[in-house]
């Protein structure tokens, strides 16, 4: 009933049999509440390696249905090799991948949004574009809805890509959302905008998010800090910062760096 990793070592000639494999249609969620419990994901003693690198060691952590969970380190830590692991034991229709790098195609806008839900309806999709912040500069296309996009996206800025990226995600609906920072090298403004998208797209969901801005756990239930591929921490922002330590210290730093300007 929960998705349980045991101990193990997986390496390179294991990842590619890994990615070809699609989980069964498993509602887990449900079956763990039938049985009177609300853990998803439990992580016990889990390590892992491409070809003879060693990206995780003996990882352990858990996420319950409905909690927020964020993984913080610095690059190279592992966060995203968890994220991966994690978005290969579930049904694609329940979970959400949104990430730095957003995949769209040279199709319609709407035709983009309703990959989240082939059966979706055009005012469907209409509503997902308004949740994610879409529908202005969406009237704007010179076809509207039906503008056909260049490869990736490449006639919308960074900004509108993810929030169409978001729209898909709103019109899926799953109930797991994960999260690669997907603001990290976006602009003050349209890092607002996503950010209360992603707010409304995150209610009610089970969430884990790797965060790069510190800023972004506040609201998280608990954080798990990596370290070499270690979790060095465990805790609440408000724990982790009483024990200052590794999260501590990297929150004290982009501090400092948002408050620097050309007088220091």
């Amino acid at each position: 009933l929960v998705v349980r990793f045991q101990t193990a070592l997986v390496s390179v000639s294991r990842v590619f049999e890994i990615i070809e494999i699609q989980p069964e249609k498993t509602d887990y969620e449900e079956k763990c509440v039938e049985k009177g419990g609300n853990l998803l994901i439990s992580f016990e003693n889990v390590s892992f390696a491409y070809k003879d690198e060693n990206v995780l060691h003996n990882v352990n952590f858990s996420v319950k249905i409905g909690e927020r969970v964020a993984f913080a380190g610095e690059s190279g830590s592992g966060k995203s090799t968890i994220l991966k692991l994690i978005s290969r034991q579930f049904a694609t229709e329940r979970i959400a991948l949104i990430s730095q790098e957003t995949t769209l195609f040279p199709l319609s806008v709407a035709d983009n949004v309703r990959i989240g839900n082939p059966k979706a309806s055009h005012g469907d999709i209409m509503k997902a574009l308004s949740m994610a912040g879409c529908e202005t500069f969406v009237k704007q296309l010179p076809e509207g809805i039906e503008t056909v996009l260049t490869e990736n996206g490449g006639n919308l800025s960074g900004g509108q890509r993810q929030r169409i990226s978001i729209a898909r995600a709103f019109l899926k609906n799953a109930p797991i959302i994960l999260l690669d920072e997907a603001t990290s090298s976006l602009d003050v403004e349209n890092e607002t905008l996503i950010q209360s998208a992603l707010s409304r797209l995150i209610k009610d969901k089970t969430v884990m998010v790797i965060a790069h801005r510190m800023r972004t756990v506040a609201g998280a239930d608990k954080i798990v800090v990596l370290s070499d591929g270690k979790v060095a921490e465990t805790g609440t922002p408000d724990e982790l910062m009483k024990k200052d330590g590794i999260f501590a210290h990297m929150s004290k730093l982009q501090t400092q760096g948002q408050n620097w300007n050309l007088e220091n």
